[in-house]
């Protein structure tokens, strides 16, 4: 029997409202993550199968918080979806420098947000 995916949020609350209904279509368990420093210490206590981030969170910013896990030989190899504010696109290029496996500019379809976590947790 397959493993159940787990998947951390560290995402503002109307976003991750979002985020977390779009993922009850893909099986898996969702945590909400309060801020960077949190994502970080959760990602090396216990690995998930998928990060969801946005830049702007609490104590740490996103795009820093990426750069940490990426950068940490226990937490390189989690894939990190972003969800910009894209005012430009200099917000997705941010992210992709960042570390972020894959991005959605905010606001974004539901079949937008899907197509990319299919990449990463449909096995």
């Amino acid at each position: 029997m397959a493993k159940t995916p787990l998947v951390y949020l560290a995402l503002s609350e109307s976003v991750a409202q979002k985020v977390k209904e779009i993922l009850k279509g893909f099986n898996c368990r969702v945590e909400s993550v309060p801020d960077g420093e949190a994502l970080i210490n959760l990602s090396r206590e216990t690995l998930p199968d998928l990060i969801i981030i946005e830049k702007e969170i609490p104590k740490l910013d996103g795009y820093a918080a990426v750069l940490l896990l990426k950068n940490d030989e226990k937490t390189a190899e989690i894939p990190v979806v972003g969800i910009c504010k894209c005012l430009s696109d200099i917000e997705a290029e941010k992210a992709r420098d960042a570390g972020c496996d894959d991005y959605v500019c905010y606001p974004f379809e539901k079949e937008e947000l899907e197509k990319i976590l299919e990449k990463f947790l449909v096995r």
